[in-house]
C-alpha cells in the first residue's frame, strides 16, 4: 500500500523543510512555494490533503482555498491552513478549511492535524460505504476496516520477544520503532499456507499502539456499499461474547459471506500494554 500523498504549500523554505522533516516516512510529500503553483500541482498530484500557508506571493492561501472548494473535483480534499495569522482562522474555516494550525507548531501538533483531517475526509467519503482490507490465513478469509491499517509489507526478519502468548512471540523495528508481530495462524489455530518469506504483515494501530498481523495474503483495499454489508445487529449471535465488540458485520459481495472484524478481536488492550512495556528501550536491549 502506498503512503497517502500530501501537498505542502508555503513560500518559506524553512517551513517546508520543517514540514518535510516531521511528515517524511508517514506520507508521500510534494511541495509548492506559492498559490499558483499549488493549483497547478493539485490536478497532477491528487493529494489526500493540502497544508496551505496564507500569505504568499502571486496568490494568497485564502484565494487558493476558495478555488479548491469551488471546484467539484478538488472540493473533497481536506485543507489544513498553517499560518501565524490566527485572526484569519475563522474566515478560513468558513470557506471550507478542515483545520487551522498556528505557527509555530510542534511536531506532534502537525502529525495530529494531518491524521485528523484525513480521518474526517475518510468518514465523509464513506457515508454508508465501508473501505475494507480482505485477508487470508490458513484458508480462512476475513476483512478489517481500512481506517486502522497503516501499512502492508512483506514479512521481514524478526527477533524473539521475551513474553507470551505464543502467537505474539516476535517483533521487528519499523522506522526505529519496535512492532510486535501477531501470528494469526497460531491465534486461530490453523496452518499457514504460505512460506514465511511470502507472508504479509498488516501494520495496524490499535489504541495508539502499532501491531503487525502476519497473514498469508492481502487483497487490494476496496470500498463496499452498505448494501453489500450486513451490520452486526442483523447477524445471528452477534449479541453474545466477544463478537458483541469486535464483529462489524458480514460482507456479502462474493461467493460466500466474509466476516468483518475490528482488529481489537485479535489482541486485548491488556496484552498490547504488556507488549509495549516489554519493548521499551531496556526491554529491546535485553532481547538482542
Amino acid at each position: 500500500m502506498s503512503l497517502p500523498s500530501l501537498l505542502l504549500v508555503d513560500d518559506s523554505d524553512a517551513i517546508l523543510a520543517l514540514e518535510r522533516a516531521i511528515l517524511s516516512g508517514h506520507y508521500a510529500l510534494n511541495t509548492a512555494s506559492n498559490g499558483k503553483e499549488a493549483l497547478e500541482k493539485v490536478a497532477r498530484v491528487q493529494p489526500a490533503a493540502i497544508l496551505l500557508d496564507l500569505s504568499m506571493p502571486e496568490m494568497d492561501g485564502d484565494e487558493v482555498l476558495k478555488r479548491l472548494k469551488a471546484d467539484p473535483t478538488t472540493e473533497p480534499i481536506p485543507v489544513i491552513i498553517i499560518s501565524s495569522e490566527v485572526a484569519r482562522a475563522e474566515a478560513c474555516l468558513s470557506l471550507g478549511a478542515e483545520l487551522f494550525l498556528a505557527k509555530p507548531f510542534r511536531a506532534d501538533e502537525l502529525l495530529s492535524a494531518v491524521e485528523n483531517a484525513l480521518a474526517n475526509a475518510r468518514r465523509r467519503a464513506r457515508q454508508g460505504s465501508l473501505a475494507l482490507l480482505r485477508l487470508t490465513v490458513g484458508g480462512l478469509e476475513f476483512a478489517i476496516p481500512l481506517d486502522c491499517v497503516r501499512q502492508v509489507i512483506l514479512q521481514p526478519s524478526t527477533r524473539p520477544l521475551p513474553m507470551g502468548p505464543g502467537y505474539i512471540s516476535e517483533f521487528f523495528e519499523l522506522r526505529g520503532q519496535p512492532v510486535c508481530v501477531l501470528d494469526l495462524a497460531r491465534r486461530l489455530e490453523v496452518q499457514h499456507r504460505e512460506a514465511i518469506e511470502e507472508r504479509k504483515l498488516v501494520i495496524l494501530e490499535i489504541d495508539g499502539v502499532l501491531l503487525a498481523l502476519s497473514v498469508d495474503s492481502v487483497q487490494d483495499p476496496e470500498e463496499y456499499q452498505s448494501s453489500d454489508i450486513d451490520r452486526r445487529e442483523r447477524v445471528g449471535g452477534s449479541e453474545h461474547g466477544q463478537l458483541r465488540d469486535t464483529l462489524v458485520g458480514m460482507l456479502r459481495a462474493g461467493d460466500r459471506p466474509v466476516p468483518i472484524f475490528d482488529p481489537k478481536a485479535f489482541a486485548t488492550q491488556e496484552l498490547l500494554r504488556e507488549a509495549v512495556g516489554v519493548l521499551r528501550p531496556a526491554g529491546v536491549e535485553r532481547s538482542a
